[in-house]
């Protein structure tokens, strides 16, 4: 059969670039090895050089797949499974970047290109230890490559090709026995998850995978020190590729919190989501590596934890992938992959376990030639702080992998161990106490010399930043309005206390930076990163300590069956229902639904809501914004039942953010106008009872164009000017009117939305009557949730200087090493 449409030939060059890399990255590992092994400087140049052109070839291939899948997506082939699955017609071409890496294939296609950028870096820069850093990751890239694939070895699956045709995935699909079936049947495709068109996902997953990938670089580094026998040699080399690595991967971390900001409606920037711990866990461990490999390179001291950080950082870093990637987190996860299943799940098991096994079988093998220094450092060294700093990082990585791995321990042992309704609070009431002792040891660690301090040196230089953060944290705990008493006062107590350590980090920092360093930024790249970190953590401590709910509702109106992100009942009083154009107070300000909006190209609804706040002596106006929360309704599950997507919308202000989504909104399908009018006589002074209270006619005005010259378009006009009494207490003025053209009568109806009334004014046997219809479907409503976070700024503002730090550090460590 001969199919009309298909564009074939890219999805097959596509797929040969792909076989190309697999095929380039075997030479490659195996010609870097041969050059690491021979001791032959000839035979090493010779495997050296066919090792870099085959990584060249590599990494133009790699490029050639980026450029096949983009055009296709790009130009909406939808005979491949890819593009159906990921975009469709209607979507912004600025989200068609997010739809290369929503899917397993395009995520994987986004790290493999990142380890070929690293590669051509490492080749300019790696020079002794070129081969067998390169080895390492050339191995790697086997793997990754292993996993865009898509070939059958007899029954096995290896890999899934993000070329596939759809006809080729489903063959025995009634549509693909119709040679006309792209025309017919798959003119469009499914679409980007309405979660992810946001900017931030256009930018978030490029960094966090350049984080992804360069997290096998120190570890590289670290086994090419074992392999060769240089086993401190290696760390000079490493320390500039080590800062990359924490900092991009910090970065992708932040990215995805200020994603989730955003997108997501948990009312915040991190809810220990097994995903964002995932991906947390191994930037811990490199940073308690980063600070080890510093402690080696001035004294000796922690040569092998540098090993066993670098390698933990590493394994667990696809561990990460591992849970997010084949489905073992289940429903514990808002935001993990599901797909590829058993053959993912294997295909990762071998990853893992060939380099656990490689580094484990190579460090233990040389495990008494790493020199070690059996004296005890000395309690008033820097370096002794250093490495309690980096146990600390540890038992938080061990702590926060455990309850993320809940659902792995409960496979293997068949228990069935959860870690309760409230895992914020699991994690938190451990995490504030690291807080308090990193905030601590940040503050004092850089006024310490290497291998002893002299106390009175000490007291001297850190006496002044002790006394202004004690005053500075005093003043926060006292005027800051911190009451935050959810979980008791030892919580409370917790965070006051980490209050004072996290301020002591910034101000011990920031004057570290003009006396330690005297000032020079370049060379207080350390410095300006735990400047950065304390900030960070400040940032953190208040905004989520002094989160407040403004959605309070005391309105009486109860939407039942309300669920918070986690699937937690949220029917309660902290969602308020705001019916369009009724101002209704929130706080301290008087929100109103103002209209609402969509696009055919758009399956999203926008919502116009208005926020207003007035001085409540003068009345004057204080503030006044448009939020635009966006929502949509997900199609019906198999037993009916639709579920709501929404997005947020936030006012930012340099002290504070208004956060606010939609929880619930009427679905119109569902919506039928069954109500009939009841008519009524009325003079003008006459009352009209309805359901809800009643209408009391206000005056009635008639009106022809023989007695009128202001009726130009028609013939006769009759308006009933009335007042709606709810028994809320409230009241609302309504117009109905009826006009009468060529004796042919023009209703003008009236609506009070808040009371699911229409009005009428009808005219029979010369008399006025006053037509009523109380209906569900007149009313237009939306249930939303509002936050206030205060000083949240703060946080992004430590991220920015943290990320800074990292920076300058790797500058600072590349130019020396130059």
């Amino acid at each position: 059969m001969v199919y009309q449409g298909e564009h074939l030939f890219i999805g097959q060059f596509g797929h040969f670039s792909v076989l190309l890399s697999f095929v380039a990255s075997l030479v490659a590992t195996f010609a870097y090895f041969k050059a690491t092994q021979t001791t032959v400087p000839e035979e090493h140049n010779r495997w050296k050089k066919l090792a870099r052109i085959t990584f060249i070839i590599e990494t133009l291939a790699v490029i050639a797949i980026f450029v096949c899948l983009y055009s296709i997506i790009y130009n909406h082939y939808f005979e491949y499974e890819y593009a159906h699955q990921h975009s469709k017609r209607s979507l912004p071409t600025k989200y068609l970047l997010s739809c290369l890496w929503e899917g397993q294939e395009g995520s994987f296609m986004l790290w493999i290109f990142w380890h070929c950028i690293l590669g051509l870096g490492i080749m300019l820069q790696g020079k002794k230890w070129e081969a067998p850093v390169m080895t390492t990751i050339s191995l790697m890239q086997i793997f990754l490559t292993s996993f865009i694939i898509g070939l059958y070895f007899f029954d096995l699956k290896i890999g899934s090709s993000p070329f596939v045709l759809m006809r080729d995935e489903f063959p025995n699909a009634p549509v693909f026995q119709d040679p006309l079936y792209l025309q017919k049947y798959l003119r469009d495709g499914n679409g980007l998850n309405v979660l992810l068109q946001n900017y931030w996902m256009v930018i978030h997953p490029p960094i966090l995978f350049l984080g992804f990938a360069s997290a096998v670089v120190p570890f590289a580094f670290a086994f090419a020190g074992l392999w060769k026998k240089d086993y401190t040699g290696w760390i000079k080399a490493a320390l500039p590729w080590t800062l990359l690595s924490a900092a991009a991967l910090g970065i992708g971390i932040m990215l995805g919190a200020a994603w989730a900001y955003e997108s997501l409606t948990f009312g915040g920037y991190w809810a220990w989501d097994p995903v964002e711990n995932a991906s947390l866990v191994p930037w811990l461990l490199m940073v308690a590596g980063l600070h080890t490999m510093l402690i080696n390179k001035s004294t000796g001291y922690s040569s092998r934890s540098s090993y066993w950080f670098l390698f933990l950082a590493f394994l667990l870093l696809i561990y990460s992938t591992f849970l997010t990637r084949t489905g073992v987190l289940g429903d514990t996860s808002v935001h993990s992959f599901t797909g590829e299943g058993n053959s993912l799940f294997w295909h990762l098991i071998i990853v893992m376990s060939t380099f656990a096994g490689i580094f484990l079988f190579t460090y233990f093998k040389n495990r008494k030639q790493i020199p070690v220094i059996h004296r005890e450092e000395d309690i008033s060294s820097r370096e002794f702080w250093m490495f309690v700093g980096a146990l600390v990082l540890l038992i938080s990585a061990a702590y926060i992998s455990f309850f993320t791995s809940l659902p792995v321990i409960n496979d293997i042992f068949g228990t069935n161990k959860a870690i309760g309704e409230d895992p914020e609070y699991v994690y938190n009431r451990v995490m504030v106490l690291i807080a308090i002792v990193l905030g601590l040891l940040t503050a004092i660690t850089q006024y310490l010399k290497y291998k002893k301090t002299p106390r009175s040196f000490w007291i001297k230089k850190i006496l002044a930043p002790t006394i202004i953060a004690l005053i500075i944290s005093v003043l926060i705990s006292v005027f800051g309005n911190i009451h935050y008493n959810k979980y008791g006062i030892g919580y409370l107590g917790a965070i006051h206390l980490a209050i004072f350590a996290c301020t002591y980090a910034v101000v011990a920092n920031t004057v570290y930076i003009w006396t330690g360093a005297k000032g020079k930024l370049s060379l207080a790249g350390g410095s300006v990163a735990h400047l950065g970190f304390g900030i960070m953590l400040v940032g953190i401590l208040i905004s989520s300590s002094k989160k407040e709910v403004i959605s309070i509702n005391r309105t009486g109106i109860m939407i039942p069956g309300l669920k918070d992100p986690k699937g937690r009942d949220d029917s309660g009083l902290e969602n308020v229902t705001l019916i369009m154009g009724v101002p209704t107070p929130m706080g301290n300000y008087m929100a109103t639904y103002v209209g609402d909006s969509s696009h055919p190209a758009d399956e999203k609804m926008y919502f116009k809501v208005n926020y207003e706040r007035k001085d409540e002596a003068t009345g004057k106006v204080l503030e006044n914004f448009t939020l635009y929360p966006n929502a949509f309704l997900m199609k019906a599950d198999a037993e009916g039942r639709t579920s709501l997507s929404a997005n947020p919308d936030s006012r930012h202000y340099w002290h504070k953010d208004v956060f606010t989504f939609i929880t619930s909104m009427p679905d119109p399908e569902s919506i039928k106008d069954t109500a009939n009018f009841v008519s009524y006589p009325v003079q003008t002074g006459d009352t009209v009872f309805y359901s809800n209270g009643y209408i009391t006619v206000d005056q009635i005005i008639e009106a022809n164009k023989g007695t009128n010259k202001d009726l130009p378009l028609v013939d006769s006009a009759w308006l009933a000017e009335v007042t709606v009494h709810g028994n809320n207490g409230m009241t609302y003025k309504a117009q109905p009117a009826l006009f009468s053209k060529a004796n042919a009568p023009i209703a003008k109806r009236d609506t009070v939305m808040a009371q699911s009334l229409v009005l009428e004014v009808n005219k029979e046997n010369n008399a006025i009557s006053l037509g009523i219809k109380e209906s569900n479907a007149v009313m237009k409503y939306i249930t939303l949730k509002a936050f206030q976070f205060p000083l949240i700024n703060i946080l992004w503002l430590g991220i920015l200087l943290m990320s800074a730090g990292f920076f300058i550090s790797m500058w600072h460590r590349f130019k020396k090493s130059n």
